[in-house]
């Protein structure tokens, strides 16, 4: 194997296989980057897997010799990041040995049999939707899906092609995000996918990138010119009726509200609610025209208004939440918002384009503190016991 690349390029392609590629894996041969190459095309391929997602991205060089090599993942991110050289040489004269020349800089590294490499199947999709906004709709849904291993359709998204848009839905049994956005394909199509590899891929792509999508047996497939990358479909499990969960919330109270305020606020009652050993709810009350919230945490009080237009004014002891999960909706939606709440406090924050539902929590239980002559006759009673 011989090629010359430009060494940015090479820099960016390695950077998002590396994502892929397990960092600890038990099976030494998973820590590694399949890279090959071919004299007639002049293209190099990279290649990672993890078994769940894989990913196959080709960058264009000056070829001298096709070949293959295994090279672990963090060597070859390192070096590529440490030269600064314009262009780059890898080079080899057998499996096992890699040259890699960069201006004055000469690395020499051990290499794995590219042999050994589960190389993963990466067929283009014949049947294809085109999506796009990859970046953004797992912003909006990945932090609400499940964490239960038990419940791995919790630990999903889905994903719904459908009317000439992306409806998307996260859940993880107290909260639940949906989200709609317009869409070029009219084909109908669904995907479950599991939000670590919706994340990964979000993280090597761009908000604006446009991908063709498939289903290929087990495997989701994103195709964008220079690149595929597969998820693994889910095959067990049942999402939860979203539908059904929203209409079954019956609005009794509604607020509107800057998402900007709102948030500011809710960041200076979490500062209380969380600064102890023992996380604290929220509690949120709509009043003359403002969204109160008050939280008693272990070591101070916050409290904090928000300016809103009310419907009607909630009872005096309001609703308690779980202040880290309220925080989430506020950071990647934008503009105004419709708060509603039903007589049990569940939750629904609306936008044009999302939907967020969250359930209540149970009041904090104040414990009271013993008075002195309480404390006076326990330590009465305990020197008796011990006399």
């Amino acid at each position: 194997m011989n090629f010359e690349a430009n060494r940015l390029n090479m820099h960016d392609a390695v950077k998002n296989v590396a994502r892929i590629a397990p960092a600890h894996s038990h099976s030494e041969v998973l820590n590694g980057i399949l890279v090959e190459c071919n004299d007639d095309t002049g293209e190099i391929y990279m290649t990672a897997t993890n078994h769940e997602v894989s990913i196959q991205q080709k960058i264009i060089a000056t070829v001298q010799q096709s070949g293959a090599m295994l090279i672990n993942s963090r060597l070859l991110v390192g070096m590529m990041e440490k030269l600064d050289s314009e262009f780059v040489t890898l080079s080899a004269e057998n499996l096992h040995l890699l040259k890699v020349t960069g201006g004055r800089c000469i690395y020499q590294i051990n290499c794995m049999s590219p042999k050994s490499y589960p190389k993963p199947i990466m067929p283009f999709p014949e049947e294809s939707v085109i999506m796009s906004g990859i970046c953004s709709l797992a912003k909006r849904t990945v932090f609400a899906v499940g964490s239960d291993e038990r419940n791995l359709a919790m630990q999903c998204v889905q994903v719904k092609l459908k009317n000439n848009a992306v409806h998307a839905a996260a859940c993880d049994g107290n909260r639940m995000m949906l989200i709609k956005d317009a869409a070029e394909s009219t084909d109908e199509r669904e995907f479950l996918l599991p939000g670590r590899a919706l994340q990964l891929l979000a993280s090597i792509s761009k908000d604006d990138d446009v991908f063709e999508v498939g289903d290929i047996g087990n495997d989701v497939v994103f195709v964008r010119g220079d690149m595929i990358f597969t998820i693994r479909k889910l095959n067990t499990g049942t999402f939860v009726d979203t539908t059904n969960l929203v209409k079954g919330i019956k609005p009794e109270y509604t607020a509107i509200v800057d998402v900007g305020k709102m948030k500011e606020a809710l960041g200076i009652v979490a500062v209380s609610a969380l600064a102890g050993n023992v996380r604290v709810p929220v509690n949120m009350l709509f009043s003359n025209g403002e969204i109160i919230m008050r939280c008693n945490g272990d070591y101070s009080v916050g409290s904090s208004t928000v300016p809103a237009t009310i419907s009607k004014d909630t009872p005096e002891t309001g609703f308690f939440y779980d202040v880290s999960a309220l925080l989430k909706p506020f950071q990647v939606v934008v503009g105004r918002v419709k708060i509603e709440l039903d007589s049990k406090g569940y939750m629904i924050i609306k936008t044009r384009s999302e939907v967020y539902c969250q359930g209540p929590v149970r009041p904090p239980v104040k414990q009271e503190k013993p008075s002195k002559d309480d404390k006076r006759a326990k330590g009465a009673k305990d020197m008796n016991e011990v006399a």
